[in-house]
């Protein structure tokens, strides 16, 4: 048959994993992503085009799918360890957060001294990025290059 390629992996639920599958699929992560992508793919007569075209994926992230989950079953679903230095923890001593806190209440800091005097105290506090952004109203721009607060030059650790 001229076009088609290898055939995809056969995926065969039980009842507790499609269980399993059907809980994770609720929620809004990756994983619940990926939960509903195994799902499609438990689907009789499913091909990883077919369900390309439907998760919004491309046949290939759906065949590395579709191979974890064949191979690892739930566990092949979870994130694999990512290369590269961990993400580095971002500490205050009492006395820089007490300076934060100054330049945040005195009126002539300049506002966006101010608005990061702000997130730095909520990152070091252990919010994520986005969550702070989200409480604070500003946008990806506060962070250079997508990075965390303490990846900025000059912040010290």
């Amino acid at each position: 048959m001229a076009g088609s390629g290898p055939k995809a992996v056969q995926i065969v639920l039980s009842d507790g994993e499609r269980d399993q599958l059907t809980q994770l699929a609720a929620s809004s992560s990756k994983l619940a992503w990926r939960a509903r992508l195994v799902l499609a793919c438990a689907e009789p007569g499913s091909t990883n085009a077919g369900v390309a075209a439907t998760m919004g994926a491309t046949p290939d992230t759906v065949r590395k799918w579709r191979s974890r989950f064949a191979a690892s079953r739930l566990a092949g679903l979870a994130d694999e360890a990512r290369p590269g230095r961990p993400k580095a923890a971002l500490t205050l001593s009492d006395d820089e957060r007490a300076t934060l806190t100054r330049w945040v209440r005195r009126a002539s800091s300049a506002q966006a001294l101010a608005q990061r005097s702000k997130i730095v105290p909520a990152c070091a506090d252990g919010a994520s990025n986005a969550d702070v952004a989200a409480r604070l109203g500003v946008g990806a721009h506060m962070w250079p290059n997508g990075g965390s607060a303490s990846s900025r030059p000059g912040w010290k650790d």
